[in-house]
């Protein structure tokens, strides 16, 4: 499952994405011996108080209502999709109500669950996601798109699999994109990206993500990824766009391990070279303490974990929210059968909340699955698996 890129760039700094599970670990076997990347200079003020304001808007409710108020009234002065919407989740934030006076404008969809890599973390790549694998028909996207495009601001056209091996991704963000929907986002591991047909889909955003700077790194955690073909579709995916004028933002990930840490500087200075509107180092997502031994970077300033309990055995944020979740009052993921989940964290369906191709928006959205969820959040969010890892996500940005 990619990093997701739909929040903003400063809150990357803390917020454990979306999804990141098929970015976050490597495979065991021979590795290089970990060199700690170069030491980072310390934070400014003004950065260390930007960290400290992310913090407070995911985690804390009446900062995140501020935020959340401030940029719905932004986006209804400007007229853009979704803002009017937006503003109302937001005051039913401040009342942390279980039904949700706005519509979600932030909407995730997953064209397929089918990955050609062996990603050891990621559901999809160990095997263990549970559901049937398959690709969404372009017939039930568009009948998705029909339903909620006319409120949603961004579409992250991804979740668990590699969206391009649907052989109608394309077309699909086509009709997307003719639909309306202002800010259209995807994430590959860019061995199937076509690079014409990437600048011609009408995307606005596309993040390739990679596993090292050396194929032996790279394939480390990127099983059966080939580093050469993925660089020569980014490269020509950045010419194409720059000759064309194309409005395409191009970004790149470098997924930090313990195995690929000396490669950053690398990996900095490959990308200034091919000139990349982007380049992140990812902070590694991992689901056990065994696999925090094995794959957590040397360098604990790119740990999203608590360290002392992880010196106890026990894998925990490091940020913990206080029973509040800003990101499910804006946003919901939808599963290439139909299927409506919170969010990103939950790639197995364990908190299915409806099914958008059988059932109506409204109904789902403020039914009695989602309202007892948020029930819960509110009540004793630790008690609540799919967030058990999680430090929550900030309130959704309108584009």
């Amino acid at each position: 499952m990619p990093v997701p890129s739909d929040v903003p760039g400063w809150a990357r700094l803390v917020i454990p994405l979306k999804p990141v599970d098929a970015d976050l670990a490597g495979q065991p076997g021979s590795q290089p011996p970990a060199v700690p990347a170069p030491p980072e200079a310390p934070l400014g003020l003004a950065r260390r108080l930007k960290r400290r304001l992310v913090v407070l808007a995911s985690t804390k409710r009446w900062p995140a209502v501020s935020v959340g108020i401030g940029i719905g009234v932004a986006g209804v002065l400007r007229r853009q999709r979704g803002s009017l919407d937006h503003l109302k989740s937001s005051l039913s934030l401040a009342r942390g109500a279980a039904t949700i006076a706005g519509r979600p404008m932030n909407i995730t969809i997953e064209p397929t669950n089918a990955c050609n890599l062996g990603c050891p973390v990621c559901e999809t790549g160990d095997g263990t996601l549970g559901r049937t694998t398959g690709h969404m028909t372009f017939a039930d996207f568009k009948s998705i798109i029909d339903k909620i495009g006319t409120h949603t601001n961004t579409l992250m056209f991804y979740f668990m699999g590699e969206p391009f091996l649907n052989k109608h991704a394309y077309d699909m963000i086509r009709y997307a994109k003719d639909a309306g929907i202002p800010f259209i986002d995807t994430c590959t591991n860019g061995d199937f990206a076509d690079p014409v047909k990437l600048v011609e889909s009408g995307l606005d955003r596309v993040a390739f993500q990679i596993g090292g700077m050396t194929q032996e790194t790279h394939e480390v955690y990127r099983v059966r990824s080939q580093l050469a073909r993925v660089l020569a579709n980014l490269e020509e995916t950045l010419r194409i766009r720059n000759a064309r004028r194309a409005p395409l933002r191009i970004e790149c990930g470098f997924i930090l391990m313990r195995h690929n840490e000396h490669e950053v500087d690398a990996f900095r200075r490959r990308m200034q070279e091919l000139g990349v509107d982007r380049a992140s180092v990812i902070d590694p997502l991992v689901r056990t303490v065994e696999q925090g031994k094995e794959f957590l970077p040397s360098d604990k300033r790119h740990w999203l974990y608590d360290e002392r309990a992880f010196a106890g055995g026990t894998l925990r944020p490091k940020i913990v929210p206080d029973n509040v979740c800003p990101w499910i009052y804006y946003s919901m993921a939808i599963h290439t059968n139909g299927n409506v989940v919170p969010c990103c964290r939950d790639p197995r369906g364990s908190e299915v909340m409806g099914n958008i191709l059988t059932q109506g928006l409204d109904e789902i959205w403020n039914g009695p699955r989602y309202r007892e969820l948020r029930e819960r959040i509110a009540r004793d969010q630790g008690s609540v698996e799919i967030c058990r890892l999680c430090s929550s996500y900030p309130v959704s940005r309108i584009r």
